[in-house]
Parts: structure tokens; C-alpha cells; sequence
């Protein structure tokens, strides 16, 4: 299911390309008059753009294809994300999109989480039910996270601890659990246990962590 899938998605980006050929290049970089506010974060996917205002407004646009804006009005232009969390940091991959949100906890006080919206084949969202709409990565409850990272059909994440979690397609071994199966849910990464990992960032079917001596 999931080679076709994939197939069909090299398809449509290929025939993105080819549209890409008479679209207008803009040869520098140019302001974007539309935001007036400060702007904290931001990530770039294949096709899509997330921007984190500082007044705590998570924005989209770009291609929604497989719900990557989280929104469920149409349009590919700058347009609020549905998301009832308040994001501190973002990561888009291929076709989804990460954020760890500030949310209250009856323990601690504030406590971090996960949300994840967009393409759902492989389970890189690390939860079920519609991707369209944000929703909570209910596997990482309790974790304190430090980042997060979506690749094309997998996602990772980085807690205070300095352990990594890892979910969606295990195919090729991307998820570093020794295996190429499917994990539905997150997974920590156990080989890494007794080194600290500083940072960790996916690439479309790689990953990348950097270690402390």
C-alpha cells in the first residue's frame, strides 16, 4: 500500500514540477507585506509554509493537498490553522505538519505536547482520525519536548531527557528501531540509551542527531 502510494506522490510532485516551469520567478527575497506582526518561528514543507506570529497565531499556506495547512476553509493563501493549542516551535514535512504547543497540566503547571495535521498513509502524524484537523500525539504525554522534526513519511521528536522518539514509515530502517515496520505510535529510539542527544532533525527519509562527548 504504501510503494503505491508513494508512487502516486512522486507522480503528483513531478507533475508539479513540470507546472512550476511557467509559474513567475522572484529572483530576491522580498518582504511579506500581509504580516504586520512579529514573527517567532517559522518551517518550510515540499509545498507548504507555516509561520508562528508573535502574538501566538499559527499561519499557513501553500498546497493542501492532504490537509498539510490545518484549516478547513479553502484557499492556499495566508489563513489562521485550526489548532486549539498554542504552538511554541513548528517542523513541515512532504505533506504534514508538526507543532509543540504550550498546554495547561493539572501537575506542573504548563506542560509541552504535540500536535500533527496532514498526509496520514504511514502513520507520521502518530495518531488516528482525520488529518485535516490538529490533533494531539498522545503518545508523548508526559514528555517535556525539545523539538520535533517531519520528514516525508516519518517524524521524530527530541525530549528534555535527550531521547528521541520515533513514528510513521519504518521502511529502509528511517526510524532507527532496527526494523522496517509501520509504528503507529511513537517509539522510543533505545539503541541511543546512554548517549544525550543535542539535536535531531529528519531529512525526507533520513535523520540526523547530533551528540554530546
Amino acid at each position: 500500500m504504501e510503494i503505491q502510494f508513494a508512487g502516486n506522490a512522486e507522480k503528483l510532485v513531478a507533475q508539479k514540477l513540470e507546472e512550476e516551469k511557467n509559474m513567475p520567478i522572484i529572483w530576491e527575497p522580498c518582504i511579506i507585506e500581509e504580516l504586520s506582526v512579529e514573527v517567532s518561528d517559522i518551517a518550510c514543507g515540499l509545498d507548504h509554509t507555516l509561520i508562528l506570529c508573535g502574538n501566538g497565531t499559527l499561519l499557513s499556506c501553500g498546497d493542501n493537498t492532504y490537509g498539510q495547512l490545518g484549516r478547513e476553509k479553502g484557499g492556499s493563501g495566508l489563513l489562521p490553522v485550526d489548532i486549539d493549542y498554542q504552538p511554541i516551535t513548528l517542523s513541515a514535512g512532504l505533506g504534514h505538519s508538526l507543532a509543540i504547543c504550550q498546554m495547561p497540566s493539572s501537575e506542573d503547571g504548563e506542560g509541552t505536547g504535540l500536535v500533527s495535521w496532514g498526509w496520514n498513509q504511514s502513520f507520521q502524524l502518530g495518531h488516528h482520525g482525520p488529518g485535516k484537523i490538529p490533533a494531539m500525539v498522545e503518545g508523548l504525554e508526559g514528555e517535556t519536548l525539545v523539538s520535533a522534526s517531519a520528514g516525508r513519511v516519518h517524524s521524530i521528536a527530541l525530549n528534555s531527557k535527550g531521547q528521541v522518539w520515533a513514528w510513521g514509515s519504518g521502511r529502509n530502517g528511517r526510524l532507527g528501531l532496527g526494523s522496517s515496520t509501520d509504528e503507529m505510535e511513537p517509539a522510543l529510539v533505545e539503541s541511543l540509551d546512554g548517549l544525550e542527544v543535542l539535536q535531531a532533525v529528519s531529512g525526507f527519509d533520513h535523520n540526523l542527531l547530533l551528540i554530546a562527548e
